[in-house]
């Protein structure tokens, strides 16, 4: 299976230069790779599908649809920015959705798929409030308030949060380790690839376990590094694009 694999590009718009690059790379590597995986994060702000943000960003819509139709598999696991995508990215565009992993087998090889945000076991506040942002009940409860709003509420929010931009060496070293670890209970588990994003920090990690070369990577960020995944069916390859 020939794939790439992406996360991280918070797109904030469907007009700017970014975006159309964006695009533009999903419709050219579609025809070589008849497989893509979004790893979340693909939007800055999607807190649940609404007729809004379907307008808001219905250029991408469109190429999503069109990809598929034209035989592409798009799959989206979904993020920390981006979930709740629903019916509309299924039935309506063909997109493969996944709430939380994905796992597939290529040559022989267990393959695990998922955004990372739950990477870090020692973010236990974050997981409750990862819980609270996906309840139905919540959901329910702000149906009321125009969906303008709680899109604009998300940007500020997603603004106040943006501390990858401003991570020192250090603090990137010790993010590193701690997802290495992750993904090396992972492999404890039978998986042999681990693919994450989430941390905008790529990375290519390889590790023993018992009579087994196992591999983590992470498809890194469209926000500073420009980095993606490609899968030739045997192996894995860091690429960057040259927007960055």
């Amino acid at each position: 299976m020939k794939a790439i694999f992406l996360s991280d590009i918070h797109l904030q718009d469907a007009h700017s230069e970014k975006t159309q690059a964006v695009l533009s790379f999903l419709n050219e590597k579609s025809a070589q790779f008849p497989h893509v995986f979004i790893l979340g994060d693909l939007f800055d702000v999607w807190p649940g599908t609404s007729n809004f943000l379907v307008s808001t960003f219905k250029p991408v819509m469109e190429v999503f649809k069109a990809l598929v139709q034209k035989g592409c598999q798009l799959h989206y696991i979904e993020g920390n920015h981006d979930f709740r995508l629903g019916k509309y990215f299924e039935s309506e565009l063909g997109v493969k959705v996944y709430t939380d992993s994905y796992e597939f087998v290529s040559n022989n090889k267990k393959i695990f798929l998922t955004h990372g945000d739950l990477g870090n076991p020692e973010e236990k506040s974050y997981r409750v409030l990862r819980k609270l942002l996906r309840a139905e009940w919540l959901h329910w409860m702000i149906k009321p308030v125009p969906k303008k709003w709680v899109y604009l509420l998300g940007q500020k929010t997603s603004q106040a949060s943006r501390g990858y931009q401003t991570m020192t060496e250090d603090k990137k070293n010790c993010v590193r380790d701690i997802y290495r670890t992750t993904a090396t209970q992972l492999f404890t588990q039978g998986y042999d690839v681990v693919v994450m994003g989430h941390t905008h920090i790529p990375d290519d990690f390889v590790a023993e376990v018992g009579n087994r070369k196992c591999r983590y990577l992470n498809t890194g960020d469209w926000v500073k590094n420009f980095t993606y995944l490609e899968f030739d069916g045997i192996e894995f390859y860091t690429k960057r694009h040259s927007i960055g």
